[in-house]
């Protein structure tokens, strides 16, 4: 799943060249993941500027042949990485492609993203986290894509994506001794998206309970979560608009969706965005198994536009209409109805739920 690439790296030096292929031949090969990430993290740290591959080779375990070897590697992979002199190399980042060694490299994880798999057109990357489920030690395995032909949402509803605008994921984690609800594990995963966008980005973000991300009143992104019992798994995906624009959503979305470029008109990095989150989605993990989900609970009523708030709601097949109250430990909706009664609204016995202006 890997993406193919195109480059030119030039080598001038014979000896850089035989210790480059020494190396090839002695991994028979397959390339190191390690040294592939540490060269890699050399290059994102300082986009754009010229480094020497002397200065790569200094890295422990290094040397020019091996250095060299993985430069080559990553750009025929697709990395943008290009020379302009002998032995000296810069890397651009590049807002319309997403690579797993760009992603891996920015992560300052111990489980998230252990493995990283970036798929070109695919089903949906949930399918492909249920044919890697089953492999050994899965937690924290990160499944994306540039386009999904079978993308959906919650309660079957489908996901519209253009190919390479958007970010497209899913992760999977293995539960322990707690086994929090499927309600519970969307706040945390949209809270964490919340945090990201508002703290390293400081876009106006919120949510609707109860996993919308919502940008200025519109729908931009949004979190499923589905759990394997059998294997007490639980896949985690987020669907997010990040460069679509209104042209790319059918027209009876337009007026309720929006992205963050149109949030904020730049380039933005998907990969960066994506490791950002995943940062944040493994601290917030942590908490989450701590303190059974308090500090998840704390930061989502601080982003939630819901709380407080008249709403309209279809609960069980009846249509329902009260003020949004709170949640509780378990992430359900405490509603107090129009007829006085105080419900708790699991998020799989509710659709359509619009806040009453």
């Amino acid at each position: 799943m890997r993406r193919g690439g195109t480059g030119d790296i030039r080598m001038d030096s014979a000896a850089v060249v035989a210790d480059s292929r020494a190396w090839i031949g002695g991994q028979a090969g397959r390339w190191n993941e390690a040294v592939r990430t540490a060269v890699m993290r050399v290059f994102v740290e300082r986009p754009l500027a010229y480094i020497n591959l002397e200065e790569i080779a200094r890295m422990p375990g290094l040397s020019r042949g091996v250095a060299a070897a993985a430069i080559e590697a990553l750009v025929r992979e697709g990395v943008n990485i290009q020379s302009r002199a002998p032995l000296e190399y810069f890397f651009e980042p590049d807002a319309d492609a997403m690579h797993p060694d760009c992603v891996t490299a920015r992560l300052r994880t111990r489980w998230w993203g252990r493995a990283v798999w970036v798929g070109g057109e695919i089903t949906s990357t949930i399918d492909i986290a249920k044919e890697l489920i089953n492999q050994d030690d899965s937690h924290g395995t990160v499944i994306t894509a540039e386009y999904q032909k079978q993308g959906r949402g919650r309660q079957g509803s489908r996901w519209i994506s253009r190919k390479g605008r958007d970010l497209l994921v899913t992760f999977l984690i293995q539960l322990a001794d707690w086994e929090p609800s499927p309600t519970l594990l969307s706040l945390y995963a949209v809270t964490a998206v919340a945090r990201v966008l508002d703290t390293a980005y400081q876009i106006p973000v919120s949510i609707k309970w109860p996993n919308d991300v919502i940008i200025q009143g519109r729908k931009a992104g949004g979190v499923l979560v589905e759990k394997i019992d059998a294997r007490r798994m639980v896949l985690i995906s987020l669907g997010l608009n990040v460069h679509s624009r209104p042209a790319d959503w059918p027209p009876e979305l337009r007026g309720q969706t929006t992205s963050l470029a149109l949030a904020r008109n730049e380039d933005w990095q998907r990969d960066l965005l994506l490791a950002q989150c995943g940062t944040t989605w493994e601290a917030l993990w942590e908490h989450m198994v701590r303190d059974r989900g308090e500090t998840v609970r704390s930061y989502w009523r601080q982003y939630s536009s819901t709380l407080g708030r008249p709403v309209t709601l279809r609960h069980r097949r009846q249509s329902l209409t009260g003020v949004a109250q709170d949640i509780d430990e378990w992430g359900r909706l405490i509603l107090r109805a129009g007829d006085g009664r105080v419900l708790h609204l699991l998020q799989e016995e509710v659709r359509d739920l619009e806040v009453i202006e």
